[in-house]
């Protein structure tokens, strides 16, 4: 993880007066990407993914709790996500909500500025963001996914809609 996005996480963990520990996972699959030379970034990302979620069970299981993700609607109806890696967790319970509804909700929950102002991201490699990736925003997505699969527009409707 990005200096930033380690120092955003510790802004909540404060906020909330909340235990943490940080472990890094760079021993754990360095090993693993330094034998393919050639591997690309979304590779290397998938290996990451899949690292930090055998490193949450393993913790869950040491506090005696639950891995609780943080997949929303939007990338569950794309399936953006990687599996046994972020969508691997026990409870989603977020799973409903657009990207779009997870921001607003951020914002009313009193999640700090410095993360509401962030471009959504893996942090999986450095300048990864997920609208890049998905070469569109989630505002634009969200609005057609929501006529589409709420609303059951037709992709004709969908598309004239307004």
């Amino acid at each position: 993880s990005s200096p930033e996005s380690l120092s955003d996480a510790q802004a909540v963990i404060d906020q909330l007066g909340l235990p943490s520990l940080t472990i890094d996972i760079t021993p754990m699959v360095q090993p693993l990407i330094d034998l393919f030379p050639d591997m690309d970034s979304v590779r290397k990302g998938n290996i990451m993914a899949r690292q930090r979620m055998i490193v949450l069970y393993d913790q869950s299981a040491a506090w005696r709790g639950l891995v609780i993700g943080t997949s929303n609607k939007t990338e569950v109806l794309l399936g953006y996500s990687t599996l046994f890696g972020d969508s691997a967790a026990a409870l989603q319970p977020i799973e409903d909500l657009y990207k779009t509804q997870v921001r607003q909700l951020a914002r009313a929950l009193g999640v700090p500025q410095s993360i509401l102002n962030k471009p959504p991201s893996a942090d999986l490699w450095t300048g990864q963001t997920d609208e890049g990736e998905l070469g569109y925003t989630y505002a634009e997505v969200d609005r057609l996914l929501y006529l589409l699969v709420d609303g059951r527009y037709t992709v004709e409707e969908a598309a004239a809609h307004p």
